[in-house]
């Protein structure tokens, strides 16, 4: 028997979408595989509106203040440590440093979101079911919510 757990994890660029299945064991995507049809996931959507917007100034240039401005988590931390993923977007700023110690570093960190998207889960059981005795995959991914932040 599996035990069901909820994960939270920033995407780091990486391109998360709603049925995409995930493996936390080595912490990559399984592209181009769903549960369910793009039908079956469009018609069990639904998506919020979810405006802020925020902001941070962030004097420190450590890979610990970093990923704390990032949001990553210690798991993903390690991960974007041992390379075991390729980062894009925002998350490049955690391996962006200064050169020398005669410069100084001052970062504005801007967030903003914009929505949250959700599978209701009515559709739960139905569609692809041999895929879960595959072993591919620990997660499904069932909620999104789009963030921009800019470093």
């Amino acid at each position: 028997m599996a035990i069901q757990q909820t994960i939270t994890m920033v995407t780091l660029g990486r391109p998360f979408h709603l049925g995409m299945l995930y493996d936390t064991r080595n912490d990559k995507l399984i592209p181009n595989i769903t549960l369910w049809d793009p039908q079956t996931l469009a018609n069990h959507t639904i998506i919020h509106k979810q405006p802020y917007t925020g902001y941070e100034i962030i004097t420190e240039d450590s890979l610990q203040d970093k990923a704390h401005a990032l949001g990553v988590e210690a798991s993903l931390k390690l991960s974007l440590l041992s390379g075991l993923m390729n980062i894009s977007g925002s998350g490049k700023y955690a391996e962006d440093y200064q050169k020398t110690n005669r410069e100084a570093r001052l970062t504005l960190k801007y967030s903003t979101t914009t929505y949250f998207q959700e599978l209701t889960m009515k559709h739960l059981g139905k569609g692809n079911l041999d895929l879960h005795d595959k072993n591919n995959a620990t997660h499904v991914n069932v909620t999104l919510v789009s963030v921009t932040d800019n470093a």
